[in-house]
């Protein structure tokens, strides 16, 4: 009757093993429903089921195997003693993350409390219960067998094990002792009180029953099940559960036994497997050097190891303090909230794709006026698809994570591919991945690390095709380049051209023009092939670039009259100074942070024989980082930035993997060279006061110990082997990335540290979340079909995206595309609050909210800012924090004006006149003059906006004079007074050239605006999202009564440059007038549903109708069924050109050129696939 298991193992052990696995199993899915499924009552009533009998069915299976061991092995105390550790070794790995990770347990007091057991870990007690078990077997066993011959005294034993749980609750604390008599403070698994089944189980093997439906075990189960019921009885909880639970063990165990058989046969495979498994990455491989499937296989398990270990160490500060990796300006501003909208999107159109309905969800209501779907075609970025809403948070730090290891494989892959060894992959791989670039970008901008992924792997592919015209992989790479984003693949492939123009030039094998237009012929078609692969990006956000305000021919003029040919003078010494400190960086996005082992190894590239290619992509990159025009140019021609540092970290870490193996036999001469180079470091941060700042001193100490190390393994005095050697510089290289990292990510100073800017764990909806509009739904009539809008009072940075969330169509919006039209809105508006970037709102100005379609204004008890004229309190929550305003005067999604005004006319307006004549007449690009000449052209506009006489300007800490503002300290105020008349709005007008000198330097100076009733603040910038405007008007806030004051106080100092400085007033009395005759004819039963705009009207004349949507390529507009031409209308809306009569309005969206981009995704995947097939029979036939 016994099965036969591996090795001839009988049917008794498997059974034993079978056990194990079992109750292991059935602990680990009651974990994950409680986890999953929290305290809901079935869930929870079976769980606790399954608990109950859980316990007692492993010490039960416990007892059956340690019985069946002690007749097999002569080492008994040895097996006993391995198995203690294994158990203890399960406690640990299942306890402390879970320590750590869910409960949010500082990692110290966690390892504390492991060493001394002073608290047990809840989740995985068992383990530490079945480790000492095997532990007091291991010495205890000969006594055990004689109390097994005893029935009388091994009951007696069994009774006084029981008795503890009758001890009163609260008296045991210590989690050790909890373990062995149990406690209910402890949390632990008693092992005492469950003498009674594991001794069952060890009569049960002893007697080697091949079945337990024998009458003496069914006594015993139901003797257990009577005294459980008289313990619930006398409302003995503790006891009851512990008889309960052997019953039901008994049940659980009975239904096992028919499948000893079956599970036999699968832990004979799954061990075949491991088997093989183990001896492939055991096995060397078959000559030295090579570096076959199985010695990659071993290297990729160790580069996994080494990852996650120095990924733990690096981030454990955000553990510590319980942060996610969610930076709060963009990733709450905007990663996020898109991730929400993008799980919620691709499954729509999907269905909408397989249902064969190709107009799928293109164009997005409810952000920032309405823009194109936002799509990341990034692969990495579709793992999103794998989370429920409510585990994003999570999966947002779990997935940088995942493109940091994917940066440190990729660059191991580069140097793999140039038969380096293992040793110089892994630590080339760390010091990529883990680069001063790398933390700061990936972490702020997890995006940011797919061109480190891609760069190293399209190195690879160029010099496949170099080598050996394999022209394959770049195809395929080139194309998922452009898909993950066109930005990167025009940074990879800049410096693609100049490494294999370099390769070319400096290999003698390949200096001459047959191969270099060989070659070259084959990457541009492979170039062209792999393109068609990914062109829908180009049809998609390259084509919201070509229409945003980040592009064109202005750029580039404004480039050359205003950025010098040098960075600032200091800017040699800062990039010296940030080569080897994470903390520190010279600005516009040059950041390095190498490990100092990275910037000594650059000697050897000029002291020994290298690759000259190499040589000179380090001077050409080197140089690239000095001059500000280069910047500029990998910008994309858009502003002077150096996001393209990764490709500089690329090359340093190849040359550290280059130099290595090297670094065993130094020449006194390069030791000195590096002598030179450390003290110059030392000396350069002396007198520029940086060696006092902790991280600078500190990385200057690194650099030392580095170069000591150096001495040390260079020495004829010591020796060491070639496996210490390269432990010691691995092991030294990762603590100095280490230290550099934590240095880099606790810094801070009093106010706050970087820390403080990452989204602490379970807040970040809830900061997305602060906005009253998430009780719109709350409104009585907001639940109509009718388009409006809804914007906040004051939308802070966290609420930007927010609309993507709930689903309200809103002003604001996070785009690094912002459509050129709203640029130049805000711009002629004066609006201050946007940046390249980010439009907030709209500064609540009256005219600028009323003419968006703004109909319901969301407003926070913090919000420091009067309520724009003519709204009114429809809703407000109970605690009243939050409350909504009804716009009294809302327009709706189309209006018409009856007048228009040509743009380049009103030019030199003011923006408060620019505002006012917005509400009067549409205004019309000069091009599109012509188009409207059946509209009355207004000659004359009855302004009303005042420019108010400033009786005195109050100066503290500020000096001025006719176009110069000198801001001497922090705190400083200027103080305005003037009269401006009742029931208006006022503003404060700062006109001319703001900024100071322009020397390729970030500048920031932040003021702050104060009124009667408002308080807000505005950054003046110089930076990659300055938004160079010429006049910003600050809203004052409306006022029944006069307005006499305001304030600017700015918070630094600094220079700011003006023509001039003005206070206007725009008086409210004539502004329902003016709202009701543009809605005087306006669209009726407008509806915005997928891609698509309807509505109806009619005019009693020839009108301009202005629907409140960006003006951009891809819409087109029907009237009465025919399609009729667009405009760009008041600098950013669509316009119509309406006869009069009654009309039926149509518009529809669909994504400029997308069918095109499907015909030729579709023609490039059959032209790779035909040239495939073509090679391959090619091929054949010519062998």
């Amino acid at each position: 009757m016994f099965i036969q298991g591996k090795n001839g193992t009988s049917r008794r052990e498997v059974f034993s093993r079978e056990l194990i696995v079992a109750f292991y199993f059935i602990f680990l899915v009651m974990t994950a429903l409680c986890h999953k499924f929290g305290e809901v009552h079935i869930v929870h009533a079976f769980t606790r089921i399954v608990q109950i009998a859980y316990v007692p069915g492993i010490f039960f299976a416990v007892g059956y195997y340690i019985q069946i061991q002690s007749e097999k092995y002569g080492d008994f105390k040895g097996c006993m003693l391995r198995h203690a550790a294994y158990s203890l070794g399960l406690y640990a790995l299942l306890g402390i993350p879970y320590e750590v990770f869910a409960k949010h347990v500082n990692p110290f007091t966690t390892i504390r409390n492991f060493i001394t057991f002073i608290k047990v870990f809840e989740i995985s007690a068992i383990f530490l219960s079945v480790s000492i078990v095997f532990l007091l077997c291991a010495y205890l066993w000969d006594y055990i067998e004689g109390w097994m011959e005893k029935p009388v005294l091994l009951l007696l034993i069994c009774i006084i094990g029981f008795l503890p749980v009758f001890l009163p609750e609260g008296i045991i604390g210590y989690g050790l002792a909890g373990t062995l008599i149990g406690g209910d403070r402890t949390h632990a698994v008693a092992i005492s009180t469950e003498l009674f089944v594991f001794f069952w189980g060890v009569f049960c093997a002893k007697k080697k029953q091949n079945t337990f439906l024998e009458k003496k075990n069914f006594i015993m189960a139901a003797l257990s099940f009577v005294i459980a019921g008289v313990f619930a009885v006398l409302h003995i909880k503790a006891a009851c559960f512990v008889f309960l639970g052997m019953f039901l063990a008994f049940i659980a165990i009975n239904i096992c036994v028919p499948f000893a058989g079956i599970y036999a046969a699968l832990e004979e495979a799954v061990v075949n497997i491991l088997e093989r498994v183990w001896g492939i990455i055991t096995t060397p491989a078959s000559r030295e050097g090579e570096e076959n499937w199985r010695s990659l296989l071993r290297y990729f398990i160790g580069y996994t190891v080494l990852f996650v270990v120095m990924a733990v160490l690096i981030f454990l500060p955000y553990i510590l303090q319980n942060k996610t990796l969610i930076w709060e300006a963009d990733g709450l501003g905007q990663y996020v909230p898109k991730v929400y909208r993008f799980i919620q999107y691709i499954p729509e159109i999907f269905k909408d794709i397989f249902s064969g309905n190709f107009d799928f969800k293109q164009y997005d209501f409810t952000t920032g006026l309405g823009a194109t779907v936002a799509i990341s075609y990034d692969p990495v970025y579709w793992l999103y698809l794998l989370f429920s809403p409510a585990k994003i948070e999570k999966a947002y730090s779990f997935l940088i994570i995942v493109r940091y290891f994917l940066a440190g494989l990729s660059m191991s892959g580069l140097v793999l591919y140039f038969k380096k060894s293992h040793f110089a992959a892994y630590t080339a791989s760390i010091v990529y991945a883990f680069s001063g670039y790398a933390i700061y970008a990936g972490t702020k901008h997890g995006q940011f690390l797919t061109p480190m992924i891609l760069l190293p792997i399209l190195v690879v592919a160029m010099e496949r095709l170099i080598r050996n015209r394999k022209w394959y992989m770049l195809t395929v790479l080139v194309g998922v380049s452009l898909l993950c984003s066109y930005y990167f693949l025009y940074m990879n492939t800049i410096a693609l051209g100049i490494y294999f123009v370099l390769r070319i030039v400096c290999t003698e094998e390949y200096r001459n023009w047959k191969t270099f237009f060989e070659r070259g012929f084959i990457i541009v078609g492979s170039y062209i092939l792999g393109a068609s692969l990914g062109v829908i990006s180009l049809f998609t956000s390259f084509g919201s670039y070509m229409g945003s305000s980040r592009s064109g021919g202005g750029k580039i003029t404004a480039f050359l009259s205003t950025t010098p040919l040098f960075y600032r003078t200091e800017w040699l010494v800062d990039f010296f100074t940030t080569y080897i400190s994470d903390n520190f960086a010279s600005g516009l996005w040059l950041k390095l942070g190498f490990a100092p082992l990275a910037m000594l190894a650059i000697v050897l590239l000029f002291t020994r024989k290298n690759r000259k290619e190499l040589r000179w992509l380090f001077v050409i990159f080197t140089a690239f980082s000095l001059f500000p025009v280069f910047g500029y140019i990998f910008s994309g021609f858009s502003n002077v930035n150096n996001r393209w540092g990764y490709i500089y970290v690329v090359i340093v870490s190849f040359i550290l993997a280059e130099s290595l193996d090297k670094m065993r036999d130094l020449s006194g001469k390069e030791l000195g060279i590096m002598t030179a180079i450390t003290g110059l470091y030392g000396l350069v941060n002396a007198f520029s006061d940086k060696l006092f700042v902790p991280s600078i001193y500190g990385a200057f100490g690194l650099l030392a110990a580095t170069l000591i190390m150096l001495f040390l393994l260079n020495s004829d005095k010591i020796t060491f082997s070639k496996k210490q050697f390269r432990g010691i510089v691995l092991g030294m290289t990762a603590l100095v990335i280490f230290l550099n990292a934590k240095w880099f990510i606790t810094s801070g100073d009093d106010s706050y540290t970087h820390l403080d800017t990452y989204v602490s764990a379970g807040d970040s909806k809830k900061k997305i979340s602060g906005t009253a509009l998430k009780h719109l739904d709350e409104v009585p009539g907001a639940d109509t079909d009718e388009f409006y809008r809804s914007t906040n009072l004051v939308t802070t940075g966290n609420l930007r995206s927010s609309s993507l969330l709930y689903g309200y169509n809103d002003v604001s919006t996070f785009s690094s595309t912002l459509n050129g039209g709203i640029v130049n809105y805000n711009n002629a508006m004066g609006n201050c609050r946007w940046n390249i970037v980010s439009i907030y709102d709209y500064n609540f100005r009256t005219y600028l909210n009323t003419l968006a379609s703004v109909k319901y204004m969301g407003v926070a008890k913090k919000n420091t800012a009067t309520i724009p004229y003519g709204y009114k309190k429809v809703q407000e929550t109970k605690n009243k924090y939050y409350s909504i305003y009804e716009n009294q005067y809302s327009l709706p999604l189309g209006y018409t004006y009856d007048k228009i005004v040509n743009a380049d006319r009103i030019d030199q307006y003011s923006a408060a006149e620019k505002q006012e004549t917005t509400m009067l007449a549409a205004i019309v690009e000069d091009k599109d003059m012509d188009k409207n000449s059946n509209l009355t052209v207004a000659t004359k506009l009855p302004l009303t906006a005042q420019k108010l006489k400033i009786k005195n300007i109050k100066l503290n800490g500020v000096s001025m004079t006719k176009d110069t503002i000198e801001i001497e300290k922090p705190g400083a105020t200027m103080k305005f007074s003037f009269e401006a008349p009742a029931n208006a709005e006022t503003y404060l007008s700062l006109v001319g050239d703001i900024y100071a000198e322009k020397d390729a330097k970030e500048h920031f100076i932040t003021a702050r605006i104060k009124a009667p009733g408002v308080k807000y603040g505005h950054k003046f910038r110089i930076d990659a999202y300055t938004t160079g405007q010429k006049e910003y008007l600050f809203n004052l806030g409306y006022r029944e009564g006069a307005v006499k004051t305001c304030t600017l106080k700015f918070v630094g100092t600094g220079t700011l440059k003006y023509k001039d400085l003005a206070i206007y007033s725009q008086t409210m009395s004539n502004y329902a007038d003016r709202v009701n005759a543009l809605k005087e004819n306006s669209l009726k039963n407008a509806k915005a549903e997928k891609n698509t705009v309807t509505g109806n009207i009619t005019v009693d004349k020839d009108k301009m109708l202005v629907v409140t949507l960006p003006y951009q390529k891809g819409w087109t507009a029907y009237v009465d069924g025919k399609k009729t031409d667009i405009q760009r209308v008041n600098y950013q809306y669509i316009g119509i050109n309406l006869k009069k009569g009654t009309h039926d309005i149509k518009l529809h969206y669909q994504l400029p050129g997308i069918k095109l981009a499907f015909m030729i995704i579709g023609c490039g995947i059959i032209a790779f696939v035909a040239i495939i097939i073509f090679n391959i029979v090619r091929k054949r036939r010519k062998n």
